[in-house]
């Protein structure tokens, strides 16, 4: 299956979150917060 997050790798970003919460990408982040229910909105753009 591509793109599945599973929890053992959410586990293990959390657990990386809790050792060095300055070491986080930002797409880490968005993992997490995707497998538990949150969504992505994209950026709106300025233009003018």
């Amino acid at each position: 299956m591509k793109g599945a997050i599973f929890m053992p790798d959410i586990t293990k970003l959390i657990q990386k979150m809790k050792r060095q919460p300055n070491g986080i990408r930002f797409q880490e982040l968005a993992k997490v917060l995707e497998y538990h229910g949150y969504t992505m909105k994209p950026k709106k753009r300025n233009i003018s």
